[in-house]
């Protein structure tokens, strides 16, 4: 009995060393806690927001473990940050791998057992891995299960106050624009009397700032500068110093092609020759845009965004700046459609029936005949690829059994549009009743007189009165 359990007594051992050691997930990590940006930990957070996943740990001799993010949220960037004590000293670093969503501490090999301290791993929530809104439990690899609601996107505002840097005195008319992390100008701002300009409506994410003007005699910064959107409004002032040299300026205006139509939303960016100084621009709702504070020099100027409308010019302008005169730029922007047509309807005026075969002539301003055109069964005619002006429609010829219109409409066409115009004709008089005409008609010699004709009539009578003298005659005769 006694070599029966110490056998098995020795089973159950061998066993035990055969199956390898598992190493704690929680190894070197101690703690995790969800943190917003302002380093709150309310526990409602946007959709949208920056958050960071702060992690408490503590070296016991033992190799790191890997720290794996839970789902649903993701790492923001790859990268490394020093991994510092809670005394400050920096014992190695901490690599972000974002496509795994890990983080992997590496340590410097005279780190001491018990050094300790918080890690902070910037992250947002992966929409793709969200389930819903509201209520969340997520369980993290240090053993916390951690509740939370998230909510629908949340906005902010960016503020911006210009101030001058020696007098701190608030400065109106400097313009600003603001671009989000995808290379999209959301916003130009002028700062008011106030000297203040704010966008509102944005939403949380980075943003670059960049200044294209500054009052006059001040100077504009060449370089952009980062904004963090993470809570509800971010104030920044913006000193400004006095402009030391000359300078010069540029004022870009963004027309329709061959027309005054202003351009709104047209993005411009403005490079030196090498490319080293770049700044963008974009047209306010007059279709201009400016930069000021231009050291002098040649730049080159291109067109990156238009209004859907319109076509993106292909081509760059070269600018010099060479004097304190503003350079004027005047850019054109092609419709995509460049031009317009003319639709005509025609109906009788009573019956409201389509009339077919009235022909149209249309004149431009000039008077010349752009085009002829014939309406047909359902009194239709159109225009077509008509350029941009003032034109003139003749109705040339009518229907048959309808009136010719005497009117002369005027239309204006535009490029891209259609004009309708509706038209009327009416049907004609009753003819007048007809009239007889006297003719004379010359009789050729020998003919018998017809009926009805005026000079047998003559020789009629003629004959009577030949015939009673005759009778006359032989009466005195007889009595003679």
């Amino acid at each position: 009995m006694k070599n029966w359990l110490l056998t098995l007594l020795m089973l159950f051992a061998m066993a035990g060393m055969l199956q390898p050691v598992q190493a704690a997930e929680t190894a070197f990590y101690t703690k995790s806690a969800i943190v917003h940006a302002d380093g709150s930990t309310a526990s409602a957070y946007a959709v949208n927001e920056p958050v960071t996943i702060q992690i408490n740990w503590k070296y016991n001799g033992q190799e790191p473990a890997v720290y794996k993010v839970p789902d649903p949220f993701k790492i923001s960037k790859d990268g490394e940050q020093p991994l510092k004590t809670a005394e400050g000293e920096t014992i190695g670093t901490l690599n972000l791998n974002a496509a795994q969503n890990t983080a992997t501490a590496v340590l410097n090999e005279s780190t001491a057992a018990g050094a300790a301290g918080t890690a902070v791993i910037p992250a947002s929530l992966d929409k793709a891995k969200l389930a819903k809104t509201g209520a969340q439990s997520v369980q993290f690899s240090t053993g916390e299960t951690i509740s939370f609601t998230v909510t629908e996107a949340s906005a902010g505002a960016i503020k911006l106050i210009a101030i001058d840097s020696d007098s701190k005195a608030k400065l109106s008319g400097s313009t600003f624009t603001v671009e989000n992390d995808s290379g999209k100008i959301v916003a130009s701002l002028t700062t008011n009397s106030a000297g203040e300009a704010s966008v509102p409506n944005l939403e949380f994410g980075s943003y670059t700032v960049t200044q294209t003007a500054a009052p006059a005699d001040y100077a504009v910064p060449a370089d952009p500068w980062k904004v963090e959107l993470n809570t509800v409004l971010v104030t920044k002032e913006v000193l400004h110093e006095k402009a030391i040299g000359l300078t010069g300026a540029l004022n870009i205006t963004a027309v329709e092609k061959n027309t005054t139509t202003p351009i709104e939303e047209a993005v411009f960016e403005l490079k030196t020759e090498n490319g080293l100084f770049s700044k963008k621009v974009v047209t306010d709702e007059k279709g201009k845009a400016s930069l000021t504070g231009l050291a002098y020099g040649k730049y080159t100027l291109t067109q990156k965004e238009t209004d859907k409308d319109y076509v993106l010019p292909a081509e760059s302008w070269t600018i010099t700046i060479d004097s304190q005169t503003p350079v004027e730029q005047k850019i054109e922007n092609a419709l995509v459609n460049g031009y317009g047509t003319l639709n005509i309807t025609l109906v009788d005026s009573s019956s409201s029936a389509a009339l077919k075969g009235a022909e149209y002539s249309l004149y431009n301003e000039e008077k010349n005949l752009v085009s002829k055109m014939v309406t047909d069964d359902k009194g239709e005619a159109s225009f077509a690829n008509l350029k941009a002006g003032s034109y003139t429609l003749e109705e040339t010829k009518a229907p048959d059994g309808y009136t010719r219109s005497t009117e002369k409409p005027a239309v204006t066409i535009k490029s891209g549009e259609t004009v309708e115009l509706n038209l009327k004709n009416t049907k004609a008089a009753a003819a007048a009743a007809s009239s007889t005409t006297k003719t004379t008609t010359t009789k050729a010699a020998g003919t018998l007189p017809q009926t009805g004709d005026e000079s047998g009539m003559m020789y009629v009578f003629g004959g009577v009165l030949f015939a009673v003298g005759a009778l006359l005659l032989m009466r005195k005769g007889k009595h003679a």
